[in-house]
């Protein structure tokens, strides 16, 4: 199996064969270059679904050097710190990019990251993520944040959110003390927001390459309101996990219970606005979910229940 590439693209997967088998085959249409590794990281030990569909691709003659290592700690933060450690062992690897088993790329989406990271000599380049929905759209979803691609301007960025189209440097990596992905983080989610958090507090630099775009499967299950709120709660939660962990001192602490209690007042206030004819009613009620997720970790609360349940 190949082992060196100057650009590996990573995918963490984790029972989902067909979807992956998707954006393998997207890939290998789209990737069009000599210096890239593609590395599956497979969750489960037990089905290693994923790994024999990289395994099965590889024997068909899949254009890409493809390899597949098996992550057999369950967790979020175990298959990608295995990404990261992985990839770290290649002395030739200089750039890691990232995409979810549930997304595939759109046209010219590795070489957009690559020219946006070459341009802003950024430590991380991410894009934007738009919605596919299986079956019918519903009309409320257009209220939602959760469903609306971000947009920004090309060039450096002040802060990245998520791992799920993101380019890393070797530096960021090694900017980043290990465990990279902190194993608080396994079960709800976030450690990507936590991991991008302790880039930037190390000084890493981001860049943000609005053509380097990845669609995303919406399955019905998760097109229902009801699994918008629990995503709000949880990003509300897992953001103050991560800004308390990183708070100094009592200080540091009391500050953001008052400064999350503060929102919760505007949330709560800001709740009128259901009543206005064309508000964003998920996105009100939404974000006024997601300031009790805050509230609730600073209580000290763990995860209800595993990241993806939900």
């Amino acid at each position: 199996m190949p082992q060196s590439a100057r650009i590996w693209i990573a995918v963490p997967t984790f029972r989902r064969p067909a979807q992956l088998r998707h954006l393998l085959e997207t890939l290998e249409r789209e990737v069009q270059r000599d210096d890239v590794l593609l590395l599956v990281a497979d969750n489960d030990g037990v089905r290693r679904e994923g790994a024999a569909v990289a395994a099965d691709l590889v024997l068909r003659g899949y254009a890409l050097p493809l390899r597949a290592v098996v992550v057999e700690r369950p967790g979020l933060c175990a298959v990608r710190n295995a990404i990261a450690e992985t990839a770290l062992a290649d002395p030739a690897m200089r750039q890691l990019a990232m995409i979810d088993d549930d997304e595939w790329p759109q046209s010219g989406w590795l070489d957009a990251l690559i020219a946006c990271q070459a341009e802003t000599g950024a430590d991380a380049v991410g894009g934007p993520v738009e919605p596919h929905f299986v079956g019918d759209r519903p009309r409320w979803t257009s209220q939602t944040l959760v469903f609306r691609p971000e947009e920004r301007r090309a060039g450096p960025t002040p802060m990245l959110w998520a791992s799920n189209n993101l380019l890393l440097t070797r530096g960021a990596l090694e900017r980043v003390p290990a465990p990279r992905f902190d194993p608080r983080f396994d079960r709800s989610g976030g450690e990507d927001l936590d991991f991008l958090s302790r880039l930037r507090d190390a000084g890493g630099r981001f860049g943000w390459a609005p053509d380097a775009r990845v669609s995303e499967w919406v399955t019905p299950d998760r097109a229902r309101i009801g699994w918008v709120f629990a995503r709000m709660w949880r990003i509300g939660f897992t953001e103050t996990v991560s800004r308390r962990k990183r708070a100094k001192g009592p200080g540091a602490t009391l500050m953001l219970c008052a400064r999350s209690a503060a929102i919760l007042v505007l949330r709560t206030a800001g709740l009128a606005g259901l009543l206005w004819p064309g508000a964003r009613r998920v996105d009100i009620a939404g974000q006024w979910i997601k300031s009790w997720g805050r509230l609730y970790a600073l209580a000290g609360g763990a995860p209800v229940r595993p990241y993806g349940a939900e």
